[in-house]
């Protein structure tokens, strides 16, 4: 194991990947996946990387604070932004493991269609299916279309609700839809 600027790696040639250890102050530390042509790009960036809990996604992302003179503050930059140099432009994971920062699992994309790719429902979701909820007594299919919020179908089955909820995404989110 190698060590630089705070971060521990192992290199896996075998998988021509690279792990960093992330440190998570009394918390047991995570680790983030990237392709071994990056390694050097990662190592050579001057600062230490640290994982960003997300709320809206319950996922965590691997980010350092770069410091910016001019602001008189630091700013966070995202791995997954530095490694596919998007200037700022959303990134989304395909695999939905904000961890996974290989180039394969990663896209440039538009802020739309990177909120369409999600692991799963809402926390707060009590029928079992994405974009199905309860209400006046049916089980109702909501997407975001266009940026508007579309009421699909209303069912009274919630099995019948939530397999159409499935077709829906694949029509309307095609390669976006996520998972479940």
């Amino acid at each position: 194991m190698a060590s630089k600027k705070g971060n521990k790696y192992v290199i896996d040639e075998a998988n021509n990947i690279a792990k960093i250890e992330l440190n998570r102050k009394g918390k047991e530390n995570l680790w983030t996946i990237i392709d071994l042509e990056d390694l050097e790009k990662v190592i050579n960036f001057p600062y230490t990387k640290y994982t960003k809990y997300n709320h809206t996604n319950d996922e965590y992302y691997v980010v350092a604070s770069v410091y910016h003179p001019e602001l008189q503050q630091s700013r966070p930059i995202f791995l997954h932004q530095f490694l596919m140099n998007a200037n700022g432009k959303d990134v989304d994971h395909k695999n939905n493991n904000t961890l996974d920062n290989r180039k394969f699992n990663m896209r440039v994309v538009e802020e739309s269609n990177n909120s369409k790719n999600r692991k799963g429902r809402n926390k707060n979701n009590k029928s079992g299916y994405r974009n199905v909820s309860l209400i006046n007594g049916k089980w109702v299919v909501q997407l975001q279309i266009d940026g508007k919020n579309k009421r699909l179908g209303k069912f009274d089955d919630v099995h019948e609700a939530g397999k159409f909820a499935e077709e829906m995404r694949q029509k309307y989110y095609g390669e976006f839809c996520g998972k479940g």
